[in-house]
């Protein structure tokens, strides 16, 4: 019986998963005693001969190519006396590896006990807790709730980061979970909101070399008295944002829509986003759970809505029978139509001009290669360089080679994409100049800088859409 408990993270139950490098590396070190390769479930051991060889003296590389001795066998017999496991070994080397590790897929077990990982006993420390009678219900009016300044947000010290990256790290990685900027967080961008009444919200930004072209990629940690409960992501872009909210199965049922709707306000508050977008994954679109709590409802009733307009017309039909008859539910196939397209929040204020469909990234991307190919040279560094420079003329700049190093790089990253759009030479020198602010910021430690800064060049990403609309 105690297997059933496995994969829930509680204490005294086993998690087996396969876990991304990053997570693998943290996981052998912070819990160096409860977890170890799962040898039994490794479909193919040769698989992490990549990741073993860079491990290994000159001396021994002949021993180890023969094949007379079996990958796990050899891990055996080279394991140092100091690691504490093979999983500990195996990710002792960063440099090269990941690759290699991500494509063998190595599984994990974490023998949970009663280690402070485990959801159990896995909290932030030092919060104050607060004890109250009920649960707090969601404004009338959510699109003006969500409008309203969210006063109470900080970012943490290093060191208080660190503790909250890894609270957030254990509470998915022992569910089985993941999310990428809790893979790769940037400890120098962890935003604390207080939600009030002991709940919080940790917002955190993703490692600079993870970082996205045009859009930012954060994770976020629910918690209520320091206890994780619940996770998800929020992904600005221009005006819009990109979200979902996932409560864990404990804490189901109790004020999921009043902070859903907090946590859009500090989202709103943090990023400027006037438009907020939920993908159909998290409703209901490849998701049997979502589809099961009937997850598109929770969203509906809080003021989304489809973005196509016969999905619209769908759910207001389905929410007038509801209306006329208490005990009637959608049924499967009707919430998987109604998870065909995105769900959409609209502020007070917000533009219909400003939306950006997010199929253009990919676009985006085509339209960077188009311009690197153009240039020149073999070196794709030396070409994205060039063509910074470029940008910088056409928005009457000084030399970029002239910039911090951080305001640089970050500059050049997205030069390709905005390189020579039509009519930027013409742009009112504001316009020019809130582009050329915002590409400075993709490179700084906070991320949250570029998100403001990209909220306020509407010029750029509108002469931006147009042109990758154009593109063939």
């Amino acid at each position: 019986q105690r297997r059933l408990a496995d994969d829930s993270g509680i204490a005294g139950s086993t998690t087996r998963h396969v876990y991304p490098f990053p997570l693998a590396r943290w996981l052998a070190h912070a819990f160096a005693r409860e977890t170890e390769v799962d040898w039994r479930n490794v479909a193919d051991p040769v698989a992490l001969d990549g990741v073993i060889r860079p491990l290994l003296a000159w001396s021994e590389r002949e021993a180890f190519d023969s094949g007379e001795i079996g990958t796990r066998e050899f891990v055996a017999l080279a394991r140092p006396a100091q690691a504490v496991s093979d999983l500990q070994w195996l990710t002792a080397v960063e440099p090269g590896v990941e690759d290699a590790w991500d494509a063998a897929e190595p599984p994990i077990a974490w023998q949970l006990g009663e280690c402070r990982g485990c959801v159990t006993n896995n909290m932030v420390s030092a919060v104050d807790v607060a004890c109250r009678e009920g649960m707090r219900k969601p404004a009338p009016d959510t699109k003006a709730a969500v409008a309203q300044p969210l006063a109470a947000i900080e970012r943490l010290p290093r060191r208080r980061a660190l503790e909250v990256v890894a609270c957030a790290r254990a509470a998915l990685a022992a569910r089985c979970r993941e999310v990428n900027a809790m893979t790769y967080p940037n400890p120098d961008e962890v935003w604390w909101c207080d939600l009030g009444e002991g709940v919080a919200l940790a917002v955190i930004g993703i490692a600079r070399e993870r970082r996205i072209p045009l859009e930012t990629n954060t994770g976020y940690l629910v918690l209520a008295n320091g206890v994780p409960i619940g996770y998800g992501g929020v992904t600005p872009l221009f005006r819009q944002a990109n979200t979902g909210i996932n409560i864990f199965d404990s804490f189901r049922g109790s004020e999921a829509a009043y902070l859903w709707t907090q946590m859009l306000r500090a989202f709103h508050t943090l990023y400027g986003s006037t438009r907020f977008v939920i993908n159909p994954y998290q409703f209901g679109a490849g998701n049997a759970e979502a589809i099961r709590s009937g997850a598109f409802w929770f969203y509906y009733r809080l003021g989304f809505r489809p973005a196509a307009a016969a999905t619209r017309s769908l759910a207001a039909r389905e929410a007038r029978r509801m209306a006329g008859d208490r005990a009637y539910r959608s049924d499967v196939r009707t919430l998987r139509a109604l998870a065909s397209g995105d769900l959409c929040l609209d502020l007070p204020g917000h533009d219909a001009q400003d939306d950006f469909d997010e199929a253009l990234l990919s676009k985006a991307g085509a339209r960077a290669a188009r311009q690197l190919a153009r240039v020149a040279t073999l070196s794709r560094g030396g070409a994205q360089s060039y063509l910074a420079s470029e940008v910088a003329r056409e928005l009457s700049l000084d030399d970029p080679a002239h910039w911090p190093a951080e305001e640089r790089r970050g500059f050049e990253s997205l030069a390709p994409i905005f390189a020579h759009l039509p009519g930027m030479t013409e742009w009112p020198r504001a316009d020019r100049e809130a582009l050329a602010a915002m590409l400075r910021a993709k490179g700084l430690a906070q991320e949250r800088t570029f998100a403001l800064r990209a909220a306020r060049a509407p010029r750029a990403f509108h002469a931006l859409r147009e042109a990758l609309r154009a593109d063939r």
